[in-house]
């Protein structure tokens, strides 16, 4: 019966099959044909992430699945499966984080099918997938081991698109290590690429886009080593490009890129106005990353704009939508982005405790991206809590991070706090030329909010 009910679908109700394959796949399977449910619960899956019901696609993909299996090696089955654990990875990144479990164990079916196929690109495509995984778990040199064997042994047989995605997950790896300028250098490498590749043959890094994670990262990069102009004008470039984004998902990463940039230049409303859209594409397609994202980023905007309490505790819900992923990458950089408004409210023992949570995961794992940030932060502590001579101590030991890692902006804002302390001292003489020496060290044309922060510190200090 159901079999007689498919072939009635198929050839009576053909539109209402297009728009809603799952109903034959249950048939199909219902009636043993694992072929034929294979087939329509793999374009369920597809047009379920075509409409960002990726929660739907799970399930249809896990069908999907369960009938492959049952084929075993009929119709290319490592080829076949690698695929389909392939998009089942996906649509768990967008809706259970990068460190969820269903995904490890996806990506290492995918990676045990891909084995058995000779496909250099299909090998390449896990890889790029386990990316997430690895910086999620703070394995990023695993990571760039695992990068480096594919760009060595399959990079004559890829396509650029792939070559770039290689390139740009080990700039992101570099990222969270704190190698920036080995981070900006396989940016560079992959946005190449990616410039020489049609749209319609781009690849997905993290569940998007392969340009906008490539972006996302890069400008950080840039910012963080002091490179403000190509930052700037790179990514205002890319923020036309927004209003042509159709992916929900795509839409909500790339306007995180925008938001970053408005948050570098003080442009508050425009801040405030964009992570309220973050968080209403979340909300409505359950994409819990991006909502802790776009949380936090309203909350920087309402701390800027007067609204510290509201700010913080915005800033707290991402934190903690961030922290039920159980990811390491980007966690301890979330935790400063707390401890500074923490410390503006006065908050130390918050501030202080949180940042104890950031030192076990530096400790643990290789993410070092936010080290600088987070020891200047404890030194604040310190200043606030009238520990002048810790805090010199704390912030000198961020400039020294800061300075080994090459990290510019962030030898900005410990300098700055450090003038402050010192002149408190009595010392002025000594902060000045420090503080007048790193703001000179910025050749840019644009005005970030930490360099006006710098240069209203060393006007105090000529009073």
């Amino acid at each position: 019966m159901h079999r007689q009910i498919a072939v009635a679908l198929v050839q009576l109700r053909a539109d209402a099959v297009e728009r809603n394959p799952e109903l034959l796949a249950h048939h199909f399977q219902e009636a043993g044909d694992w072929g034929g449910a294979l087939e329509y619960w793999q374009k369920a899956g597809v047009a379920a992430m075509a409409r960002a019901a990726a929660q739907e696609a799970i399930s249809h993909f896990a069908n999907a699945i369960d009938c492959s299996k049952r084929l075993d090696n009929v119709l290319g089955g490592a080829e076949r499966m690698t695929r389909l654990h392939l998009a089942m990875a996906n649509a768990l990144m967008q809706v259970e984080g990068y460190r969820s479990e269903r995904l490890g164990r996806a990506l290492d079916d995918a990676r045990r099918a891909a084995a058995d196929t000779a496909l250099a690109e299909l090998q390449c495509e896990v890889a790029l997938s386990s990316g997430a995984f690895h910086f999620a778990t703070g394995r990023n040199r695993d990571y760039l081991t695992l990068a480096d064997e594919q760009l060595k042994n399959h990079a004559d047989l890829l396509t650029p698109a792939y070559v770039s995605g290689l390139w740009s997950s080990k700039g992101t790896a570099h990222f969270n290590r704190g190698e920036w300028r080995f981070a900006i250098e396989a940016m560079r490498k992959a946005r190449d690429l990616i410039d020489r590749t049609d749209a319609g043959r781009h690849i997905l890094l993290g569940g998007a886009d392969q340009l906008i994670a490539t972006q996302a990262y890069f400008f950080r990069s840039l910012i963080a080593i002091g490179f403000i102009d190509e930052a700037v004008e790179t990514t205002e470039c890319f923020v036309q490009i927004i209003a042509r984004i159709k992916k929900p998902f795509d839409i909500a990463w790339a306007l995180f890129v925008k938001c970053n940039l408005c948050a570098l230049l003080g442009q508050n409303d425009v801040l405030l106005q964009d992570a309220a859209k973050i968080i209403e594409i979340s909300e409505r397609h359950g994409y819990t990353t991006r909502l802790s994202y776009g949380l936090s980023l309203r909350g920087i905007a309402r701390s800027r704009l007067g609204e510290l309490n509201a700010g913080i505790e915005d800033a707290r819900q991402g934190m903690v939508l961030w922290r039920g992923q159980d990811v390491v990458f980007n966690t301890p950089e979330r935790i400063c982005w707390l401890c500074d408004l923490l410390v503006q409210a006065g908050r130390l023992d918050e501030a202080s405790q949180l940042l104890d949570q950031a030192d076990a995961l530096v400790v643990d794992t290789d993410e070092a991206g936010a080290l600088a940030e987070c020891i200047r932060i404890r030194g604040q502590i310190a200043a606030c809590g009238d520990d002048l001579t810790g805090a010199v101590r704390l912030f000198e030991k961020a400039i020294a991070i800061s300075q080994r890692q090459e990290a510019r902006l962030f030898e900005l804002r410990a300098t700055t706090q450090l003038a402050s302390v010192l002149a408190g001292q009595g010392h002025v003489q000594e902060g000045e030329p420090r503080l007048r020496a790193i703001i000179d060290a910025f050749d840019t044309k644009h005005e970030i909010v930490d360099l006006a922060a710098a240069r209203k510190v060393l006007d105090t200090l000529h009073r």
